[in-house]
Parts: structure tokens; C-alpha cells; sequence
């Protein structure tokens, strides 16, 4: 029998996922400033981007582009 709690645990990210600016595109390598203040990151991606896009980034890697909007912090 399956376990179903470790099935939930098994559908949140493993790495968390920031959402941040891009301050400095040179595309594979990008600055972005993240919105939590925290400072920038030096990332990657292998999409292209421009300066002043918001994205969402886990580790060290830009994942895709956010929403623009009001950033809300939940926890869990």
C-alpha cells in the first residue's frame, strides 16, 4: 500500500523558489535582485531574458518568468 503522505511530500519543490528582477542580462548568465531583499544572485537559464523581467529562481537557476504583482509570503 502506497504511502500518501510521502506522495504529497513528494509534489513540493525541493529547492525554493524565489521571485526576483533581472538587473543584468548576458544571456546564459543573469543578475537577479531578489524581491525578499536578500541581495543578488548570479544565475543561469536557457532562456533568454531582459532587463528589468521578473522571474522565478531555485538554487542558482532561473526557472521561468513571474507575474507582475504584489509578492506574498506563506508559510508552510
Amino acid at each position: 500500500m502506497s504511502n500518501p503522505y510521502q506522495k504529497l511530500l513528494d509534489l513540493l519543490p525541493k529547492t525554493p523558489e524565489f521571485i526576483g528582477t533581472i538587473t543584468y542580462a548576458s544571456h546564459p548568465n543573469y543578475k537577479v535582485l531578489v524581491v525578499d531583499g536578500t541581495g543578488l544572485l548570479l544565475c543561469t537559464s536557457s532562456t533568454q531574458f531582459s532587463v528589468g523581467n521578473r522571474v522565478f529562481v531555485a538554487g542558482t537557476e532561473i526557472k521561468r518568468s513571474a507575474l507582475a504583482g504584489t509578492v506574498a509570503t506563506i508559510e508552510v
